[in-house]
């Protein structure tokens, strides 16, 4: 086991001790008083369950919405602004309502999304912003994903909803694709990070198995184009 899946294990044990589900809309109000959201006329938001209300809410502000679909399977979601009836938004901005209601991707249209905020979930997050998800790497895979595909605005911000207490004092392990959070927002409030120079995702091909890129579209198509930054797929090691 490595350090950070210790990390990521000890955090786990410890939430699951706790009952109270944290008010995630309140996190989503004080995201709304934010220049940089206000400012957004695109957010990408990951599909956690804390972000439900902020998704909810980024439809509602006027604001296109892009989600990746389950795994990135099929790949990016577009819910564009003003586009879905009230009754329909909480369903909408679902796994299941993206395919009912979204508009699927394609690879050459990531490039029109221009998104400026990008918003994820974490189970912990230290004080220069580095954090630890589920473990499986998605969001960090979107990221690379909207760099390499031209869907980033320059000096674009990624922010992180996250319980109270689960800001670490001590820095946590990060791996060379972890991307850092500009903020972390709570109920109660918003805890902002320094970042020394901008950031740019990459995608690492040689640590990413052929069977993982071939189960995502549009990570397909790029190394399947010959796009893949003269890597090649490892047979031996997944992140």
């Amino acid at each position: 086991m490595t350090d950070k899946e210790s990390i990521r294990s000890a955090w786990l044990n410890l939430n699951a001790k706790k009952s109270a589900e944290p008010q995630w809309g309140k996190a989503a109000q004080k995201l709304r008083n934010l220049p940089v959201y206000r400012e957004a006329a695109t957010v990408f938001a990951t599909p956690d369950i804390s972000l439900h209300q902020a998704r909810i809410n980024s439809l509602t502000d006027g604001k296109h919405l892009a989600m990746p679909g389950p795994s990135i399977r099929e790949g990016f979601y577009l819910l564009p602004a003003r586009s879905i009836p009230f009754k329909y938004l909480s369903a909408a901005v679902t796994y299941k309502g993206l395919a009912q209601m979204g508009r699927l991707l394609k690879n050459d249209d990531i490039a029109e999304l221009s998104v400026s905020l990008l918003l994820t979930g974490s189970l912990v997050i230290d004080n220069e912003g580095g954090r630890i998800g589920d473990g499986k790497g998605f969001f960090d895979l979107c990221c690379a994903l909207l760099q390499e595909l031209g869907g980033l605005q320059p000096g674009w911000s990624a922010l992180t909803f996250i319980r109270e207490d689960h800001i670490s004092p001590g820095p946590l392990p990060q791996d060379k694709w972890d991307t850092k959070m500009a903020g972390a927002i709570t109920q109660t409030g918003l805890q902002t990070f320094v970042q020394a120079t901008p950031q740019k995702p990459e995608i690492f091909w040689d640590i990413l198995t052929l069977d993982r890129i071939k189960r995502m579209d549009p990570l397909w198509k790029l190394y399947s184009t010959g796009r893949e930054k003269q890597k090649t797929p490892r047979k031996d090691f997944e992140i």
